[in-house]
């Protein structure tokens, strides 16, 4: 779900089966979504009505606090539509997919309901590495999503974070979309590039592709506005769990909090840190904070630039060349 950014989530339901294993889980993680019910065709009127009620009442809990809606009909649809970005209401829908009940108003919904980013080509170029793979005769290849700009082969645009922080310069020797060779991608399309003078081993998932002009930093640190969707007991500084955030996955560390201790439903803004190497990202970036089970969801809202190996050594430099 971060490593994708899609703008909306659907939680499907079976009606025979209801509210079972990790759909609150599943739910309190999609915090803005709508719920098809599927299966109708098969289930029970009781079975059903339970089944909705169950639901109605996980939409409106602590963990999501949303107002479900019932769309039945085409003035539903726009409704629902129309106050989705609000992030307030959680549309529901019972379909069958055997008979094809209420399907329509499912896919009317969808071709309406407005996008929640805008996507800009003439931006700087933003390419997010989700895969790296190894072709023979080609080369390392690597997959992902273009978050911003576009990119045309034998552009040469900054790959990293490496292991100190640092982005190196590398040319895109071809493109590949869903399997055929390209010229060139644009923002929201995801591709594959064959990269030159580089080895599988020195690019990992998490990694991002920038224009020069961009200027990147790399960051150990961060701080982020978090929410605690389920926690047994208290969240205390130096707690750590696994972080995702765009196609990053990484363990850090809760460094400092504005409370003492965190429960389940709070929400506070937290300083993290990265165990084991520096990422790239921005401002406004979803995350989930997980072990096990889903912890807490939250937006990141502060980087501290990290410096670089190269700027430690001329900061070294010039302190040695002072004395």
């Amino acid at each position: 779900m971060t490593g994708h950014m899609p703008d909306y989530t659907m939680l499907m339901v079976g009606a025979n089966m209801g509210i079972i294993g990790t759909t609150k889980e599943h739910l309190s993680l999609a915090l803005s979504l709508s719920v098809p019910v599927t299966k109708i065709d098969m289930c029970p009127p009781q079975i059903l009505e339970e089944t909705m009620k169950n639901i109605g009442r996980l939409v409106k809990s602590a963990g999501a606090r949303k107002l479900p809606v019932m769309v039945r009909n085409t003035n539903d649809v726009i409704h629902a539509a129309v106050n989705f970005p609000s992030k307030r209401v959680c549309p529901i829908f019972q379909v069958s997919n055997v008979e094809g009940t209420n399907l329509d108003l499912l896919r009317q919904f969808l071709n309406i309901v407005p996008l929640r980013r805008t996507l800009c080509e003439n931006d700087p170029a933003h390419f997010q590495i989700d895969d790296v793979y190894w072709v023979e005769g080609v080369g390392t290849v690597v997959s992902g999503t273009v978050l911003s700009g576009t990119i045309k082969v034998n552009d040469t645009l900054l790959l990293g974070p490496n292991s100190v922080g640092e982005f190196v310069p590398l040319p895109v020797k071809s493109i590949h979309r869903k399997r055929m060779p390209v010229s060139s991608v644009r923002c929201g399309q995801t591709a594959s590039f064959a990269l030159r003078k580089i080895t599988k081993r020195e690019v990992r998932k998490g990694m991002v592709m920038l224009d020069p002009r961009m200027n990147p930093v790399s960051s150990m640190m961060f701080e982020a506005e978090i929410l605690i969707l389920h926690h047994p007991t208290t969240i205390k500084p130096n707690y750590q769990a696994m972080l995702h955030i765009g196609s990053i996955r990484q363990t850090a560390t809760l460094v400092s909090m504005t409370k003492e201790v965190l429960r389940t439903g709070d929400r506070d803004r937290v300083m993290f840190r990265f165990i084991r190497l520096p990422e790239y990202i921005r401002p406004g970036t979803r995350m989930v904070f997980r072990e096990g089970r889903t912890k807490a969801v939250g937006t990141v809202v502060n980087v501290i630039p990290q410096a670089t190996l190269a700027q430690q050594r001329a900061k070294l430099k010039d302190k040695t060349n002072r004395t």
